[in-house]
């Protein structure tokens, strides 16, 4: 019987445990806790209870509560003694019927199937919005606050009463954030969080890093340095109106000095503009907008080239025919694909 209570113990606390990390998990947490739910019927009745528990407490109006004496005495009176049972012999031994068990046992598992779906409904993965190659998209929150997607992104929400989380997996979004202090806005990337209240800014993942462009209010940017295989937080730093930031993959932040923060966002009407931009970051930016011609460099080292101009996102020739003018270069168009090569 102490062993049996020392595993009841055991199994209320890790219930207690997946309550709380629930509140935040990550994917991998989530189908940790499925598997942790299938393997008794046991951990979803503990988990059940506990749950119902914390809402009790929730609702719990504890300074209406008298004290603990006076609830005993109340409860004392309304108490009705059970009607003593006689104890089996003690050389009787009792051994459960095999058909019992197995109704038993059968029992437990249908009750386990029923209520499985109950409870993952509140865990479910969380909301994602994507655009396609050449697509924007604007979705308004539950909170009024307002995201705009550019080109071949996709950003996943988590939004519940105390927070407002979003994971920009890919590509660029702008945010404009409803203001409510009581529930911290937060953007992340894999090398950035950014936290805002009440603000206007822009989010740019890429391979080399995040960038951070704000048009309106205050950030606090905290990057994501790697310490080994992982990643953790580093001192945070302000960004202001009209400010901008690169955070690379190794956490270290970059200010772009005398930077024009509304030719960032300039994607919003489709147009590209590019100030001494590397001749790879132009034409990964026109691919993001077209399926064809999709524009491909061959031979040119990165870094090595760079150009200035204001184009039409869905006009990747415009670009083949300002490189066209460079007497080393060789521009061929070929099915569906504009090809640039060193002559």
């Amino acid at each position: 019987m102490k062993l049996q209570r020392q595993i009841d113990k055991l199994l209320a606390q890790r219930a207690s445990e997946w309550h709380q990390i629930l509140d935040s998990a990550s994917e991998s947490e989530r189908a940790e806790f499925v598997g942790w739910l299938k393997q008794s019927p046991l951990h979803v009745q503990e988990y059940l209870e506990t749950v119902y528990t914390d809402q009790l407490l929730n609702h719990l109006d504890v300074e209406g509560i008298e004290d603990v004496e006076t609830l005993i005495a109340q409860a004392s009176q309304t108490v009705v003694p059970l009607m003593g049972v006689p104890a089996e012999p003690a050389s009787r031994s009792f051994r459960p019927n095999r058909w019992v068990i197995a109704m038993g046992t059968a029992a437990a598992v249908a009750l386990c199937a029923l209520l499985l779906p109950i409870v993952l409904k509140h865990y479910e993965a969380p909301p994602e919005y994507a655009t396609a190659l050449g697509e924007q998209r604007t979705i308004q929150l539950a909170d009024s606050s307002i995201v705009t997607l550019n080109a071949d992104s996709r950003i996943e929400l988590r939004l519940d009463r105390n927070h407002r989380k979003i994971e920009l997996k890919r590509g660029e979004a702008l945010f404009k954030v409803a203001h409510d202090p009581a529930r911290p806005f937060t953007v992340q990337t894999t090398t950035v969080i950014v936290q805002a209240v009440g603000t206007q800014f822009n989010v740019y993942e890429r391979l080399n890093g995040t960038r951070v462009s704000v048009l309106e209010g205050r950030v606090l940017i905290t990057p994501l340095g790697l310490a080994g295989t992982a990643r953790v937080a580093r001192a945070a730093q302000s960004l202001g109106a009209g400010q901008e930031a690169q955070v690379a993959p190794d956490g270290t932040i970059q200010r772009n000095a005398n930077v024009d923060v509304t030719k960032t966002v300039a994607w919003r009407e489709r147009r590209l503009i590019f100030d001494d931009a590397p001749i790879e970051d132009m034409i990964h930016e026109f691919n993001r907008y077209n399926q064809s011609p999709h524009l491909i460099l061959e031979g040119i080292s990165p870094g090595s080239r760079h150009y200035n101009g204001i184009f039409d996102a869905a006009d990747p020739d415009s670009l083949a025919e300002l490189l066209s003018k460079e007497p080393d270069l060789l521009i061929e168009r070929k099915d569906g694909q504009i090809v640039i090569r060193k002559r």
